[in-house]
């Protein structure tokens, strides 16, 4: 048996501040770890602190959560036991989608939730509806669309499965400066940020067929 890691969390920066407090969730980020400390770690979250609009699956760090200035990241831990073939799956899952660029954060589903819940696009997936997607691989059941469900939803989803909760700098080791998370953009990530709008508004118009993700 084998076992993943479920991470919802609370973080600083003020995009999360507005989706907790228009969304009235308590949680509004979700990542999933392959190893109990958490040392592979990843979500679909922005690769920089300044690229907000360049969202994608990226591998995280408690760094990236913290700031460097926070004390408290206040969180809960699920544990889910996976088959080896399931671990692998997610696995090369992961990997698959972290090396395609063609995969980009759900950034409109996610602005318009209060309004409309939520909707599919093509390629692209806000945190939790990534979490979901690999939970629902392995044989979870899910009784609305992926991209209707909210981190506090796993709450009562994974109620069973609860690991830790508490503040996530006091669960995980690894505290190291990220220096990179505040670089500033390149000409070429500056150029890339100016085109996701219109990325994500051709697949919502053109690439609904089959409403698929791959």
């Amino acid at each position: 048996m084998k076992y993943i890691y479920i991470l919802i969390s609370q973080t600083h920066t003020g995009f999360a501040d507005k989706v907790r407090k228009w969304g009235k969730v308590t949680y509004n980020h979700a990542a999933i770890a392959l190893d109990e400390k958490m040392t592979e770690l990843y979500a679909f979250a922005r690769p920089k602190h300044s690229a907000v609009m360049l969202g994608r699956l990226v591998r995280e760090s408690a760094f990236r959560y913290s700031l460097g200035k926070h004390s408290c990241v206040n969180s809960m831990i699920f544990r889910i036991p996976v088959t080896a073939e399931q671990y692998e799956w997610i696995r090369d899952t992961i990997r698959r989608i972290l090396n395609n660029k063609a995969y980009i954060y759900n950034l409109f589903s996610v602005l318009s939730t209060p309004v409309t819940g939520g909707f599919f696009t093509y390629r692209a997936f806000s945190c939790i509806e990534f979490v979901m997607f690999l939970l629902q691989g392995v044989g979870y059941s899910m009784d609305k669309p992926l991209y209707r469900y909210r981190p506090d939803d796993l709450i009562g989803l994974l109620s069973d499965s609860v690991y830790y909760e508490g503040n996530l700098l006091e669960y995980m080791d690894d505290t190291s400066e990220d220096v990179g998370y505040f670089q500033h953009m390149s000409p070429e990530e500056v150029l890339t940020s100016i085109l996701i709008p219109f990325r994500l508004v051709y697949r919502m118009a053109f690439k609904r067929r089959g409403r698929i993700y791959r």
